[in-house]
């Protein structure tokens, strides 16, 4: 977020949230690969044409099969640990804040440190758990320490990655899906912390001009991350079959 004297989305009531949460729908594709290699018995002239191929037993014949997919493992509900940005060599500890008795969002306290909200999703767990969407929050810069860590979050790209670490391990990878900045006074503040239909986590802090007659920036950088799909136990994409 901003400086410490910022309250950072303090303009941003959250007491419109009692009315409702705006869902953000996303298409979800499945993709179903099946590769299958036949011999023709006609046409085969590589080795062992001397001996028949027909009658080689089809059973002999091999092809190759996509490797099962193996089903992700339950979510953790260990508590969350970090959150990093390989990109800029980000490694925050998390924090975990909500709102005060107004209604308006926690900021942390102190530059390095991410604010994670009690109010949203917690990370790993799919949509129809605990909705869909984990939001973060940081300074973007701190009054006696400079650029802080979430100074680098307006040069994102499409597809960095954005890892969330627990602390028994655990780690949940989310690629960059969308990017942009709004006005804090007029901020969509149900669409940008609200729940979604896809396991996203969102990322939030300062941006566009500082006024320091009130310490606050007029505009928030908003980064948007969906859950990229655990790698397989198994290295291997395919293998051969009889």
């Amino acid at each position: 977020m901003a400086r410490k004297t910022s309250s950072g989305w303090n303009k941003l009531s959250l007491s419109a949230m009692g009315a409702g949460i705006m869902a953000l729908a996303a298409a979800g594709v499945l993709f179903l690969l099946s590769i299958m290699g036949i011999v023709d018995e006609d046409t085969y002239e590589g080795p062992g044409r001397a001996s028949p191929i027909v009658a080689t037993p089809r059973a002999l014949v091999q092809r190759i099969v996509a490797t099962p997919t193996a089903s992700p493992p339950p979510p953790s509900a260990a508590p969350i640990a970090s959150l990093s940005i390989p990109k800029f060599d980000v490694d925050a500890a998390i924090v975990v804040l909500g709102v005060d008795n107004d209604g308006v969002m926690e900021t942390p306290d102190g530059p390095l440190n991410v604010a994670w909200y009690d109010f949203s999703a917690r990370p790993g767990f799919p949509p129809d758990a605990e909705g869909g969407n984990a939001v973060f929050s940081g300074h973007v810069d701190y009054f006696d320490y400079g650029p802080a860590v979430f100074w680098n979050l307006k040069d994102l790209e499409r597809d960095d990655v954005i890892e969330v670490r627990l602390t028994d391990g655990t780690i949940y990878k989310y690629g960059v899906s969308e990017r942009r900045t709004v006005d804090a006074q007029t901020a969509p503040i149900q669409e940008i912390v609200g729940d979604t239909l896809e396991e996203v986590i969102t990322l939030i802090t300062c941006g566009g001009s500082f006024d320091p007659s009130i310490g606050e920036y007029d505009q928030r950088v908003i980064v948007r991350a969906t859950r990229m799909p655990d790698a397989p136990d198994d290295p291997g994409a395919t293998q051969l079959a009889p």
